[in-house]
């Protein structure tokens, strides 16, 4: 029989091993209370997330900041997997975030990648949704798509009837290189004697306008040997006449001088504007003479211009 005093004995053992129990659970379960974030949730649409494990990280610029707390399958939406997350208390969840699945290194396990998010966007209110990007390998896929794309449409153009085509186009136009080749050919001594013609022809105004440069430097001097003579002539008069006669033959003498300055100075127009007309009849024969050398060469170094000419022309 049990005394009062073991009695006693096993209700202070009860008490301290329920005391260490209660202690112990306390200091397992309080810390996950605590570590319990703010729930949201991903839906990634058509998207394999094997490789992705509850507990994982969900990480912000590389800087863990939750984990995954569950995933599981829409019952309503088979195409939809649901990823909840559970984030630190404390980090802004921006609308403008979206979420990726990302490799976490070669061994094929997978985290959550937020990325985005400003500081003028709203704060999502804990339990929304976070949206999902397009992660690296749905955009591999797509270049991949693209590329085959791109090489079925190359197979198509290098088909034998393009082929074909294309060779036909080649021959044809190397007949016409040869065609506008021999026809350039048989011009060009022609072309040559046109622009030897146009030079020397050109040459030959210039002389024509030096010598009307001279003939106006030389009325210039003639005329000034005109007004001396003139002024010599009339104090030769002077000295010989009266003054009544020498008043009625300076008169003469001045409407005469007067008649020829006019006369003289009628010439020089009339030469001034001839020269005027021959350097513009130059300036343009030179014009005339460049494009025709610039076209020569044109031709030469590229015979389907011709060719291209005669089409836009018809």
């Amino acid at each position: 029989m049990i005394t009062k005093e073991q009695r006693i004995r096993l209700y202070v053992f009860s008490a301290v091993a329920l005391g260490l129990l209660a202690l112990f659970l306390a200091l397992l379960i309080v810390p996950q209370i605590r570590a319990r974030g703010v729930p949201y949730f991903i839906n990634f649409k058509n998207t394999s997330v094997n490789g992705l494990l509850v507990g994982a990280p969900v990480k912000y610029q590389g800087v863990e900041v939750g984990k995954v707390s569950r995933i599981r399958v829409m019952p309503d939406d088979l195409s939809s997997i649901r990823v909840e997350l559970e984030i630190e208390k404390g980090f802004p969840i921006r609308t403008d975030m979206t979420a990726t699945i990302t490799y976490a290194g070669i061994t094929g396990s997978k985290f959550i990648e937020l990325a985005g998010g400003t500081s003028a966007a709203a704060r999502r209110e804990p339990g929304g949704e976070i949206l999902a990007a397009r992660s690296l390998g749905e955009k591999a896929e797509d270049i991949v798509g693209n590329i085959d794309q791109a090489v079925r449409r190359i197979n198509d153009l290098l088909g034998d009837e393009n082929q074909k085509r294309i060779n036909l186009f080649l021959q044809n136009t190397e007949k016409s290189a040869a065609v506008i080749s021999g026809v350039l050919e048989a011009k060009r001594e022609n072309l040559s004697n046109a622009i030897t013609a146009i030079e020397k022809a050109a040459q030959d105004f210039g002389a024509v306008t030096e010598n009307l440069r001279r003939i106006t430097s030389d009325l210039g001097g003639l005329t000034s040997k005109l007004n001396e003579n003139a002024a010599q002539a009339i104090d030769n008069i002077n000295k010989r006449f009266s003054d009544d006669e020498m008043g009625k033959v300076l008169k003469n003498l001045q409407g005469f001088i007067e008649s020829s300055s006019s006369g003289m100075k009628k010439v020089e127009d009339f030469i001034f504007v001839q020269q005027a007309d021959l350097r513009n009849t130059v300036d343009v024969m030179s014009l005339a003479i460049d494009n025709l050398s610039k076209f020569s060469r044109a031709l030469v170094e590229d015979p389907m211009l011709f060719l291209r000419s005669r089409k836009v022309k018809k």
